[in-house]
C-alpha cells in the first residue's frame, strides 16, 4: 500500500520542486515515513513532482495523508489504487 504526492512547482520546473521535495521529505521522516519519487531521473517537469510513500496499513496512510495535506508544497495526496 502508498500513498500518491503531486508536489506544487514554484515556477513550473522540476528545480522548483525541490524545495518543497525537501520540506516534505524532511515532515515525514519525522513521523517515521519515506518519501520515494515515483519517476526516479525523469526530465518531465510534470512527473518529476510525483511521489510515492509506502505505508504498511491503513492507519498509516491515514497518518501520511493527514500530515502531507497540512504540509505546505504538496498540491495533492491521495491513497494509491491497487
Amino acid at each position: 500500500m502508498e500513498v500518491h504526492v503531486q508536489l506544487k512547482t514554484a515556477d513550473g520546473s522540476v528545480a522548483g520542486s525541490l524545495g518543497y521535495e525537501s520540506a516534505v521529505s524532511r515532515a515525514l521522516k519525522e513521523a517515521g515515513l519515506k518519501l520515494y519519487p515515483r519517476y526516479p531521473g525523469t526530465q518531465d517537469s510534470r512527473q518529476g513532482t510525483l511521489f510515492r510513500v509506502p505505508v504498511d496499513d491503513q492507519a498509516d496512510a491515514d497518518r501520511a495523508l493527514e500530515l502531507l495535506r497540512s504540509t505546505d508544497g504538496v498540491e495533492r495526496a491521495e491513497i494509491a489504487a491497487t
